[in-house]
């Protein structure tokens, strides 16, 4: 029988859970992922999950301990590890498409070469002269999609524009996807993940080793028609800071392919109350 202690846990966890998955679950259903294929999900993630962080003194978990902690049978287990194991491994590099855009339209605004006196982002033809807009795309996009394909996006999502001579001009220095691009949710999921993965770090980590910055600011007596003002504010003091970080991670970034590299990064979002999306606003 059930103690009390351990209803109180399971309510707990049970509560935790939908907090972190229903703006989830609502992602998933405007992508239309049906609750059956989600649900068949999960069962390879927590399969996953618990053979690459469960094991016992190092080693990896074995089938009678992943069908212990996730209460599928062994039967179940050993299927979902064998379709696990001839699966493609997805990488950072794969999940995040966004990032040659990202890379280009940061560099245009901090690389020298690109900049005019005053260090602002020079007007750039698209592949005559020097610099040119094919010479930014060359030594920052790392040619994951062709140039063409490259400056129909930017200009499609208004990050770039042609001056009245014909010239390439910057707009925006941070790659925003249209809202119904698949680029876009999986951009807002690779965040979700990020925060995340974050967190759990925080929460498990081995108390020897440093753990990951991660705060918030918030205050319960804002009155409602705040919300934009501090909307604004962040649009401007949250960018600048991100500019910074940028300019960080760019001075430190490596092309030598014998160094290991990693992804490294940091996240800024805005607090603000719960409003369902209107159903029958166009994306």
């Amino acid at each position: 029988m059930a103690s009390s202690t351990d209803k109180t846990t399971d309510r707990f966890v049970e509560e935790i859970c939908r907090i972190v998955i229903r703006p989830v679950v609502g992602i998933l259903l405007r992508c239309g992922l049906s609750f059956s294929r989600f649900s068949e999900i999960c069962r390879s993630v927590f399969v996953e999950v618990a053979a690459d962080e469960f094991g016992l003194g190092g080693r990896r978990t074995n089938t009678s301990r992943i069908s212990l902690i996730t209460g599928l049978s062994r039967t179940r287990v050993k299927q979902e590890l064998d379709q696990l194991g001839s699966a493609k491994p997805q990488d950072d590099s794969e999940i995040d498409q966004v990032r040659p855009a990202s890379r280009i339209l940061m560099a245009w605004h901090v690389d020298p070469d690109f900049l005019d006196a005053a260090g602002r982002p020079l007007a750039l033809s698209i592949d005559e002269g020097q610099p040119s807009f094919k010479q930014l795309y060359d030594r920052y996009s790392g040619k994951i999609v062709p140039i063409t394909a490259m400056l129909k996006e930017l200009t499609s999502v208004g990050a770039i524009s042609k001056t009245e001579n014909g010239r390439l001009k910057v707009v925006m220095r941070s790659y925003m996807p249209s809202p119904s691009d698949h680029a876009a949710t999986k951009r807002v999921c690779m965040a979700v993940r990020d925060l995340a993965v974050t967190a759990s770090h925080n929460l498990y980590h081995d108390p020897r080793t440093q753990a990951r910055f991660e705060r918030f600011a918030t205050n319960q007596l804002i009155p409602v028609d705040q919300i934009e003002e501090f909307t604004n504010f962040l649009d401007v003091e949250g960018q600048a800071f991100l500019e910074r970080a940028d300019n960080w991670l760019i001075e430190k970034e490596t092309s030598d392919p014998s160094t290991e590299v990693v992804r490294i990064g940091v996240g800024v979002y805005q607090i603000a109350p719960w409003q369902a999306p209107d159903p029958g606003k166009k994306k």
